[in-house]
């Protein structure tokens, strides 16, 4: 991976940037998100991403979201769950590691006591952590 990379939070004005990253994934990348994953079902998740309030990482290489963590709580709001994805050659171990920080730094901040993390066995072995 080349180029200028940039984690940071996104707020909700962030989700068209999300969107637009989510329809760039190979079919490999979308099927964690949904069963069948065309363009209307990534809309439709989107739009569910946005109702459950969910915390939205993102990695910015060269300013184009290629990779993110989605947390997304339960309904205690002490539990969440880290969903990452990331579009062909941006899969990364540093560029994993790097949301991962970033998403434990938001669970202390929101309380989280536990997060559980799904996609990162792509890049390597999922952890538990808050």
């Amino acid at each position: 991976m080349n180029g200028k990379l940039e984690v940071r939070v996104l707020g909700t004005a962030g989700i068209e940037d999300h969107h637009a990253h989510l329809l760039r994934l190979d079919v490999n990348g979308r099927s964690d998100l949904a069963q069948d994953p065309d363009d209307h079902a990534i809309d439709a998740y989107c739009l569910r991403l946005l109702s459950a309030r969910a915390i939205l990482i993102g990695a910015y290489v060269d300013g184009i979201l290629r990779a993110a963590l989605e947390l997304l709580p339960d309904r205690t709001a002490r539990r969440a769950e880290a969903i990452f994805t990331a579009e062909t050659g941006f899969r990364s171990a540093e560029l994993a590691q790097q949301l991962v920080a970033c998403a434990q730094e938001q669970a202390r901040k929101y309380r989280f006591c536990e997060l559980q993390f799904h996609g990162l066995e792509k890049n390597f072995a999922p952890q538990s952590a808050a």
